[in-house]
């Protein structure tokens, strides 16, 4: 049943004195500086979030190409609008800055729950939560380049360093963000084009909503995993569990082989026959995997793609090693010592944060990697973790 564009707007609209108050109230609790900092400028942070959440809730309903010039011009009135909130409160950068990160995840919970309650068809569902995702840290990004780039202006060489970082890791979320909804996008498609078959195979369609229903809440967990990433050397392996590599890869190699129906490339998997099981977190690795499957994609230009992933052990060693090979056009080898420094990209859309993460989160839990690559020839990727045995 196709939802009411009127209705759920008139639904969404009502929602954002809801969304300001539980925002306002929620960095309340934080501290006593951030309660003094709301009740001495609410009235302004209020006027200013009133009218970014109307412009985004209007954008929801745009046609595309409407929808991409408001995003195209949705950074840059950001940045001002954070060179602007900088001059004011120039002196309060970590309250600003989570006020920024509160805002979107409230706004969008809030919102999830709405539409969710009315529109019922899981393509247009998607599409919603897209476009309200891209539009929040579209304007994030923005708002964090503008607000540090002023601040950078008062603060020595070194200093100005660390805080850039911050923002251009802002900019990396979204980048992170590309892969689940890439896999949302093509398991969303493949529902669809099944239902349209003469028979419909129930317990098939389960599986890849299953997919797609994990791969939505993983979205709120690549949040938390970027403020620790953002505070490098301060994780605490606490949060990891033992679990098996096998699944890991087998949920990844689900979703590749959908990224890819209609490009001309072949992914193949091949497991060690012994159990392989680490001790880490299953959802950062598995990004970790998407991260540089996704990088072999974009390497094929010419050739037919080929992309081989052996997952084996080292049993002298107690580890598991797992390649990931492919055939596409290679990385020269002047940039082929710079691929994991944070930021730097050979991509024109790239935010170069990809390969950084993947390094970190590999090493947090004691595993490597490294890269060999050949110009014109391939790449391949090479993942050492601890091998656990149970």
């Amino acid at each position: 049943m196709a939802y009411s564009e009127n209705r759920l707007r008139s639904l969404l609209i009502p929602s954002i004195p809801l969304i300001l108050e539980t925002h306002f109230h929620s960095v309340t609790l934080k501290n006593s500086e951030s309660a003094w900092f709301i009740e001495t400028h609410k009235e302004l942070l209020d006027s200013v979030f009133r009218t970014t959440l109307m412009h985004m809730i209007e954008a929801l309903f745009w046609s595309s190409s409407d929808y991409i010039v408001y995003l195209n011009t949705l950074e840059q009135e950001g940045f001002e609008q954070g060179v602007f909130t900088a001059e004011i409160f120039g002196d309060h950068v970590d309250i600003i800055l989570e006020m920024s990160k509160d805002i979107n995840l409230t706004a969008q919970n809030i919102m999830f729950k709405i539409i969710k309650g009315i529109v019922d068809d899981s393509i247009h569902l998607l599409f919603l939560y897209n476009r309200l995702m891209e539009c929040n840290w579209t304007r994030f990004t923005g708002f964090a380049r503008g607000y540090l780039s002023n601040k950078n202006k008062q603060i020595d060489h070194l200093h100005e360093q660390k805080i850039a970082v911050m923002g251009q890791m802002a900019a990396g979320m979204a980048h992170e963000i590309r892969n689940p909804l890439a896999s949302i996008k093509g398991f969303a498609q493949l529902v669809s084009h099944r239902l349209r078959e003469p028979e419909i195979k129930v317990d098939e369609l389960k599986e890849y909503l299953d997919i797609t229903i994990k791969e939505i809440d993983s979205l709120n967990g690549l949040v938390t995993d970027f403020l620790v990433l953002a505070r490098r050397g301060d994780s605490s392996k606490n949060d990891g569990n033992i679990f098996d590599v096998k699944e890991v890869l087998h949920r990844v190699n689900n979703i590749v082989n959908q990224l890819i129906l209609s490009d001309d490339i072949v992914l193949s998997v091949d497991y060690s026959k012994e159990e392989l099981h680490t001790f880490g977190n299953a959802s950062q690795l598995e990004q970790v995997f998407l991260n540089i499957l996704k990088n072999s994609i974009d390497s094929f230009t010419t050739v037919r793609g080929s992309i081989d992933v052996i997952a084996t052990t080292v049993t002298q060693k107690n580890e598991i090693m797992l390649t990931f090979k492919d055939n596409g056009e290679g990385i020269p080898k002047d940039i082929s010592n710079r691929i994991f420094d944070p930021f730097f990209t050979t991509k024109e859309r790239g935010t170069g944060i990809g390969l950084s993460i993947c390094k970190q989160l590999i090493e947090m839990y004691g595993g490597r990697i490294q890269i060999e690559s050949e110009l014109g020839l391939g790449t391949t990727v090479t993942i050492i973790l601890p091998w656990v045995h149970r």
